[in-house]
């Protein structure tokens, strides 16, 4: 897997149908407060549903030759714990469930002393841009079949509480 922009360490691992990937914070991802800002956790989960990507068959070749990919319909982030720059850490990437064109993922970043400092809740949608205007479409067979191996491994992985928990004030 190439790192390029995406500053991970070029390192990902199955384990348990869990995809791991690994990050550190760059300079530009710490804000005002001196700690990773929002927006840089948004930046990590989406680049480790890229990394996803390319295990799936959905890399950049792929996407160059069908102009097709995967966009976000809905994505949830819950922060647990403050990251600095220069930290390590980790993403592990779940398969909850698939169909013939959406998943819906969840992902956890760990520290380096494997704490969870956030996690992310995600659907998304395989479309196809051909033509002109996006709209879904059925994944390829050998990434329907690559999600199905996923979710299968990860049956027995807990899911924690909060995954549950409607956002709001109650």
């Amino acid at each position: 897997m190439a790192g390029g922009d995406f500053n991970h360490e070029a390192r990902q691992e199955m384990t348990r149908g869990l995809t791991m990937t690994q990050f550190r914070v760059l300079p530009e991802w710490v804000d005002y407060n001196g700690h990773m800002g929002d927006f840089a956790y948004g930046i990590v989960f989406s680049r480790a549903v890229t990394a996803l990507m390319d295990q799936i068959g959905l890399d950049a070749d792929y996407r160059a030759q069908t102009d097709a990919t995967l966009y976000t319909l809905e994505m949830r982030i819950g922060f647990r714990r403050e990251m600095h720059e220069g930290d390590r850490l980790s993403v592990s990437t779940r398969v909850l469930a698939h169909d013939a064109r959406r998943m819906h993922l969840y992902q956890e970043m760990l520290a380096p002393d494997g704490v969870v400092a956030a996690w992310c809740e995600q659907v998304l949608i395989h479309v196809t841009r051909e033509g002109g205007a996006p709209r879904g479409s059925a994944f390829p067979q050998g990434t329907a079949d690559a999600l199905s191996r996923l979710h299968a491994a990860a049956q027995d992985e807990k899911l924690p509480e909060w995954l549950d928990r409607r956002t709001g004030l109650g």
